[in-house]
């Protein structure tokens, strides 16, 4: 009996060593190393030994805990309310990285994948029973996979101090790619492991996943979807009327112009995850082979779901900075984005170019109005790129330099076959035309603050032909997809008439009082949150949304020079801002204070107006030849129509 208690006392005394080294070998594996850190056959970490962090030890306390929790989960996806109200006491501790870790390994890669699928079997037998209880069946499980989805967040960031091992995510990869039948239905369901993974991102449309998490887990999972789509055709999203299949375990509506539940696409799900961030949608989307299958490849399964909305968000998110990588990756889209309209378009008898079969284009429909928004804060190098005519580059040379300040170098072909796709969306194009005035507003008003002419003409020539290019893109895309051609310049006219050009760059007089050199930083202001903003701040002064303008200031606003009365807005109201006319016999009804001043113009009445315009000619330093707008507006058109009839084939 001494001897059992002797040893009964070693082992008590021994016990917190014990559970050190049973920590120790939980951690060597996550490092790929043995416990006395010697690398193992495969691993991939630096050479000869590596000391093992012991502050990256996980607790056992903290892992019974993390068991308790994974048990309730696993009860909850049964049914079980009382054990989805007894989980949420954890839910702080979904972000603790122990804690987190130690709850993802407890469940298991084929436990975490079962989860949804168990939550689906219950939803199911919900709506098979008619009771009604399935609505609140589906709240329960938002929250319990919604903790899941922030535990799988933290534990998968290999930046923390705990998180699961290189091992643990191949496994993921292997159940993910798995068909795996649903508990309780006999084996007469199955599920594959990445579109149950689909269903805890859905539930956790916003956590921070990391950059590691998207070019591993992300990577295969959009691979397999490839994979998968080859062989079979299509991706179905199961609706609750759907009596054969597998209902969502969430009230997830993934249809586009549709309320109706349904199974969210798992790589929907992943796009929406890494469109919550910069870096996130880099790197899952970064590619050029996966953004080829996502933009051109996978469009049929885009119609059944929602129609390419999460990927639109994805891009616009890796894209639309002022980055190398966003500029690189925006011409990388615009390439692949070209191909696909490319191979829809025709030209009849009469040189006139149409859509064949539109219906297939709109089946990206939803990613419009993202990609107009990405173009809209590259329209400085847009506007370029119509001037410098850049083939189509590999993908090395897709940016370049100028002061420092990374360019995208678009080919203008490209461009205006993107341009014809998205500007039959009326948020795409009203972005787009927002984007092009504020940089014209910008380039004219620093022109003149800086009594810059040929950097005026510049501005006007170059800024006028892009908004050629778009003006044209629209008219051609209302024809192409049959609706009414002349609406194409109405949203222009709309914007001249109500005035948008005289309406003043922010802070455009104080160039005055701070000197010229000045300049360049106030027009950087203006465009500081980016170029659509900046051109929504101009329609909102003006009579558009403002009610600050009175209409009708042009006759010109409702005929075809409507590109070259803007111009002549922008300068007048800049060249009175910065006071570039000449001061004799300021005596005019619209000159006001003392010493006298040209009146600012979008504060003038009509009649004021009318007069300015023609004093404006004789007394400014302003150009009084306003037909290189027109002119270069026309050029743009032109140059529209040559660049997206190259390589199309003629229906004759």
């Amino acid at each position: 009996m001494a001897a059992i208690g002797r040893v009964g006392q070693w082992l008590t005394d021994q016990a917190p060593d014990l559970y050190r080294r049973r920590d120790l070998a939980y951690e060597a594996e996550k490092i790929d190393v043995d416990v006395f850190g010697n690398r193992l056959p495969g691993a991939v970490v630096r050479p000869g030994l590596t000391r093992i962090d012991e502050s990256r030890l996980i607790p056992a306390g903290v892992r019974a805990e993390a068991g308790l929790a994974a048990s309730l989960m696993q009860a909850a996806a049964r049914g079980d309310a009382d054990a989805t109200e007894r989980l949420l006491a954890y839910h702080g501790r979904m972000s603790d990285p122990r804690f987190a870790t130690a709850l993802i390994e407890q469940l298991g890669a084929w436990g975490l994948v079962m989860l949804p699928a168990a939550m689906g079997a219950q939803v199911r037998m919900a709506l098979d029973a008619g009771d009604g209880s399935a609505q609140a069946l589906r709240r329960r499980n938002r929250e319990v996979l919604s903790m899941l989805g922030k535990a799988l967040a933290t534990a998968t960031d290999p930046s923390k101090d705990a998180h699961v091992t290189r091992r643990f995510q191949e496994e993921l990869k292997r159940q993910g790619r798995a068909e795996i039948p649903v508990p309780g239905m006999r084996g007469q369901l199955t599920i594959h492991g990445y579109g149950a993974l689909g269903q805890i991102l859905a539930a956790a449309p916003a956590e921070a996943f990391s950059t590691s998490f998207m070019t591993t887990i992300g990577h295969d999972l959009i691979r397999w979807d490839r994979d998968f789509l080859k062989q079979h055709g299509e991706w179905p999203l199961a609706r609750d009327l759907d009596a054969y299949d597998l209902p969502a375990p969430l009230d997830t509506r993934p249809f586009s112009g549709s309320g109706d539940i349904g199974v969210v696409d798992p790589v929907a799900a992943l796009l929406t995850v890494a469109g919550s961030s910069r870096e996130r949608a880099q790197a899952l989307i970064g590619s050029r082979d996966l953004l080829t299958y996502l933009l051109r490849d996978r469009r049929p399964q885009w119609e059944m779901g929602d129609r390419g909305e999460s990927l639109g968000e994805a891009m616009e998110a890796a894209m639309k900075g002022s980055d190398a990588d966003s500029k690189r990756l925006a011409v990388m889209a615009t390439q692949i984005y070209s191909d696909v309209v490319g191979s829809h378009l025709s030209i009849d008898d009469a040189g006139n170019i149409g859509i064949k079969d539109a219906s297939e284009l709109d089946r990206l429909s939803g990613a419009r109005d993202n990609m107009a928004r990405i173009l809209a804060e590259h329209t400085e190098d847009m506007v370029f790129a119509h001037f410098q005519r850049h083939p189509r580059l590999p993908d090395d040379q897709l940016t370049g330099e100028v002061d420092g300040r990374a360019t995208a170098r678009f080919n203008p072909t490209d461009l205006d076959r993107v341009l014809l796709d998205v500007a039959i969306d009326d948020q795409a194009y009203q972005a787009l035309l927002h984007a092009q005035l504020a940089h014209l507003r910008g380039g004219i008003d620093l022109g003149l603050a800086t009594r810059d002419k040929d950097f005026t003409d510049n501005a006007i020539a170059l800024d006028s032909a892009a908004l050629g290019h778009l003006s044209e893109a629209r008219r051609t895309a209302l024809v192409g997809w049959g609706r009414e051609a002349d609406a194409a310049d109405e949203a222009l006219r709309k914007l001249v008439k109500e005035g948008v050009g005289l309406v003043p760059v922010p802070f455009a007089q104080q160039v005055g009082k701070l000197g010229i050199n000045a300049a360049d930083g106030i027009y950087e202001s203006f465009i500081r949150d980016g170029y659509v903003k900046a051109g929504d701040w101009l329609v909102k002064q003006s009579g558009h949304a403002g009610g600050k303008t009175k209409e009708a200031y042009s006759d010109a606003a409702s005929d075809d020079i409507a590109a070259q009365e803007l111009v002549k807005q922008m300068l007048a109201s800049s060249a009175v801002a910065h006071g570039a006319y000449r001061r004799d016999d300021l005596n005019e009804r619209f000159v006001i204070g003392d010493p006298p001043r040209v009146k600012d113009p979008i504060l003038m009445s009509r009649d004021e107006y009318d007069g300015f315009s023609r004093w404006l000619a004789d007394n400014s330093t302003v150009p009084a030849d306003f037909g290189e707008a027109r002119q270069s507006a026309d050029t743009g058109a032109t140059t529209f129509q040559k660049n997206v009839r190259a390589g199309t084939s003629s229906d004759g």
